[in-house]
C-alpha cells in the first residue's frame, strides 16, 4: 500500500505494484553474475565479475574513453541512480541523450513557457472544465485518475479526446474521437472558432511572441478543412471552443500525443490554445503535461557533463556510425533493446560490440546481448530518495525487502568498480548522498524529518506562470508551423499505436507470464481487415518484419488504427518495437513510435 498520510498517493497503489512484488520473488530472477561462454552463460563470483569489468573498462579508458558507451535510462530512478550515472560520466565515456519517453513534450513546453511546470496537481479540482488530450486514465497515473474521479463527483465536466477504444468513458462526461496524431489541427481549429467569435483573451495575446505568423496560420485554413484533417466534426470543434471561451479550464496532455512525427508541434498548438484562451496562470486553469519533482534536489556536488553522446531513439545507427568505434558497453536501469525502436537491429548491434556488460535482474532482450550480466537489487530492496512525474513531493523510499543473496544495487556495484579503477570520483555513503541532495525548503524542514515522515513538498509555488512565463521576456512563444499529414501508404494502411500496458511497468514482465501470443485490438468494421480470416494464423506486418498475434475487437476504436499493449519480449514471441522503425519526432530527440504503419495478413 502507499503512504496513507501522503496528500497525493493517500495509501493506495496501482496494480503494477502487486506485479512488482511478484517480480521480487520470481523463479526466473538472476541471482549470480553470469559470464558468456560459447552460446550459454556460466555463473562466476562477484570478485571475478568486477575484475573483468575493471579490466575491460580500464583498457577502454586508456585507449580512448569515448570507446566506452554507458546507457542508463529510467528503469529505476532516484538519488543513487543519479550518482551512478554521474560516476560513469566522470570517466569521460560516451553517453546517450534524447529520450524514449517524454523529451518531445518537455521541449515543447520549454519552448512555449520557458520552463516545464504546471499548477499543483490537486488544483485541477478547482477547475470548471477539464479537457483531456489522450491521457488513458484506466492504464496509467492512477493517482491522477483518482483526482479526475473526484472532479467528476464535484460536477466538473470532463471531455476526453482520444482515438477510440479502451475505458476512457469511465473518466469522461463526453468523448470525442480523433484521427491519430492530428491534435494540432484540432487545437488550431478551436482557436479559429474562438477568434471568429471574439473569445480569445486579448491580455494574453498581448503577452506573446510570434503573433503575426501564428494568426496567419489560423487564417490560412477553414474550420471545415481542419475538421476533415483531424476527423472531429465542426459541431464538436464548436463545443470545445465553447469550453475554452470560459474561465477555469484545465488541459491535460497525454504522453501519447508527443510520440507522433509532429509531437512537438502538436503539444505547442494545444499549449497555445490554453494560453490564448486565457486559461493559464491562475487557480483552476493550466496545462498539465509532466513535471519531475526530482528537479528540486541538489546535484551540484556530483555534477559532470558528458563530452560525447549518442542519440537514444536511433541508437543502433548512432553506434554503427560512431567515431571512435564503441568497444565496451555498460547498461543499467534499462531494457533498451526491448524499449527502443528497431529492436532487432539494436540487438545485433550490441551483440557485435567487443564486450557488453548488462546490470539486470532477468534475462531480458537486452541482457541476452551481454558478455557479462550483473544481477541487481530491485525497487524496495534498497533505500532511495525518489521524485514524481506529476507532483512536487519528494519521497523517501524505504527498503522493505532484503535483496536475494548474490544481488547488489547499482550504487554498490559502481562504488566497488570505482575502488578497483581508483578514480577521483567520490562515493559517499548512501545516506550521505541523500543528505547532500536534500534541498533547503521553506519552513526549514530537515532531512531527518523528511526521512521519518517519508515525503515532503519541495515545490516553490502552487500556481505556474501566474506572473507570466519563465522566458526572460515573460512572454509566451507561439509556434509558427502547421505540418501537413503524410500521404497514406496503401501497402501499410493501418497506424500502429503501441500503448502502455495497465498491468506492467513497460517491459517489467516476468518470463513465466509471457506464455501466449501478443494481442492486438482493432475495429471489426475496419476496411483494412476484410480479407483476413481470423480462424487462421494472423500476422502483424511492418516494413521491418512480422509478429504472429491474436486479435480482439473494439467497435469504438478508430478504424484506421491497431492497438498493441507494449512491454512483452522478443524472446517470448513479442516485442512490438521490432516492427517499429527508428524515427525521430520534430523535436529531434524523441522517438516517433506512433508514426509506424502496418497491415494484417494471414
Amino acid at each position: 500500500m502507499g503512504n496513507p498520510e501522503h496528500p497525493i498517493t493517500k495509501g493506495f497503489t496501482c496494480a503494477k505494484i502487486k506485479k512488482h512484488i511478484n517480480r521480487l520473488k520470481s523463479p526466473s530472477r538472476i541471482l549470480s553474475p553470469m559470464l558468456k561462454s560459447g552460446k550459454t552463460f556460466k555463473k562466476i563470483s562477484w570478485d571475478k565479475a568486477l575484475d573483468i569489468c575493471s579490466e575491460k573498462i580500464s583498457t577502454a579508458l586508456k585507449d580512448d574513453p569515448r570507446k566506452m558507451l554507458h546507457i542508463q535510462d529510467h528503469g529505476a530512478r532516484g538519488v543513487t541512480k543519479k550518482v551512478t550515472d554521474n560516476f560513469f560520466t566522470s570517466l569521460g565515456c560516451t553517453k546517450t541523450h534524447g529520450s524514449l519517453c517524454d523529451t518531445t513534450g518537455i521541449q515543447a513546453c520549454i519552448d512555449d513557457f520557458g520552463a516545464l511546470d504546471h499548477n499543483n496537481i490537486t488544483d485541477i479540482l478547482n477547475s470548471t472544465y477539464i479537457v483531456n488530450f489522450g491521457k488513458d486514465f484506466s492504464s496509467s497515473s492512477i493517482h491522477l485518475s483518482q483526482i479526475i474521479r473526484k472532479a467528476r463527483e464535484k460536477n466538473i465536466h470532463v471531455t476526453s479526446i482520444w482515438p477510440g477504444g479502451g475505458d476512457y468513458d469511465k473518466y469522461a462526461d463526453k468523448l470525442i474521437r480523433i484521427n491519430p496524431g492530428t491534435d494540432r489541427f484540432l487545437g488550431i481549429a478551436i482557436i479559429k472558432c474562438l477568434l471568429e467569435n471574439n473569445n480569445l483573451d486579448q491580455s494574453y495575446i498581448d503577452r506573446c511572441t510570434g503573433k503575426d505568423k501564428y494568426f496567419d496560420l489560423v487564417n490560412q485554413s477553414s474550420v471545415t478543412f481542419l475538421s476533415e484533417q483531424c476527423g472531429v466534426s465542426v459541431e464538436n470543434i464548436k463545443f470545445l471552443a465553447g469550453i475554452y471561451a470560459k474561465d477555469k479550464v484545465s488541459t491535460i496532455l497525454g504522453w501519447g500525443i508527443q510520440r507522433h512525427l509532429t509531437g512537438m508541434e502538436t503539444v505547442r498548438h494545444i499549449n497555445a490554445l490554453s494560453w490564448l484562451s486565457g486559461n493559464v496562470g491562475y487557480t483552476g486553469a493550466g496545462v498539465y503535461f509532466s513535471i519531475s519533482s526530482i528537479r528540486n534536489l541538489e546535484f551540484d556536488w556530483i555534477g559532470y557533463k558528458p563530452c560525447h553522446s549518442l542519440l537514444l531513439p536511433v541508437l543502433a545507427d548512432e553506434i554503427e556510425q560512431c567515431h571512435p568505434k564503441i568497444k565496451t558497453v555498460w547498461i543499467n536501469c534499462s531494457n533498451v533493446v526491448n524499449q527502443a525502436p528497431d529492436s532487432k537491429r539494436l540487438f545485433k548491434t550490441l551483440k557485435n560490440i567487443e564486450f557488453t556488460i548488462v546490470v539486470d535482474a532477468f534475462m531480458t532482450d537486452t541482457a541476452a546481448t551481454a558478455d557479462l550480466i550483473l544481477p541487481c537489487a530491485l525497487m524496495w530492496e534498497e533505500d532511495d530518495v525518489m521524485g514524481s512525474c506529476m507532483h512536487d513531493y519528494l519521497q523517501y523510499a524505504k527498503k522493505v525487502f532484503t535483496p536475494p543473496k548474490g544481488c547488489r544495487s547499482d550504487f554498490s556495484i559502481a562504488k566497488e568498480l570505482n575502488q578497483r579503477l581508483n578514480t577521483p570520483f567520490s562515493f559517499p555513503k548512501r545516506e550521505e548522498c541523500f543528505r547532500l541532495s536534500f534541498p533547503e525548503l521553506d519552513g526549514g524542514v530537515s532531512f531527518d524529518t523528511f526521512q521519518e515522515k517519508g515525503f515532503v513538498f519541495a515545490g516553490k509555488k502552487e500556481i505556474a506562470f501566474g506572473n507570466g512565463t519563465e522566458h526572460e521576456s515573460g512572454l509566451f512563444s507561439l509556434v509558427n508551423t502547421l505540418t501537413s499529414e503524410p500521404e497514406k501508404n496503401p501497402i501499410f494502411p493501418i497506424r500502429l499505436l503501441s500503448l502502455i500496458n495497465k498491468d506492467y511497468n513497460h517491459s517489467q514482465i516476468m518470463p513465466e507470464e509471457q506464455t501466449d501470443l501478443p494481442v492486438i485490438t482493432i475495429n471489426p468494421a475496419s476496411l483494412h481487415i476484410k480479407k483476413i480470416d481470423f480462424n487462421k494464423k494472423t500476422f502483424l506486418v511492418s516494413s521491418l518484419g512480422q509478429l504472429e498475434v491474436k486479435t480482439k475487437f473494439d467497435k469504438n476504436l478508430h478504424p484506421d488504427i491497431i492497438i498493441y499493449r507494449k512491454g512483452d519480449w522478443m524472446r517470448y514471441k513479442g516485442g512490438i518495437n521490432a516492427l517499429i522503425e527508428a524515427r525521430l519526432t520534430d523535436s529531434g530527440t524523441g522517438a516517433a513510435y506512433y508514426a509506424q504503419q502496418v497491415r494484417l495478413e494471414n
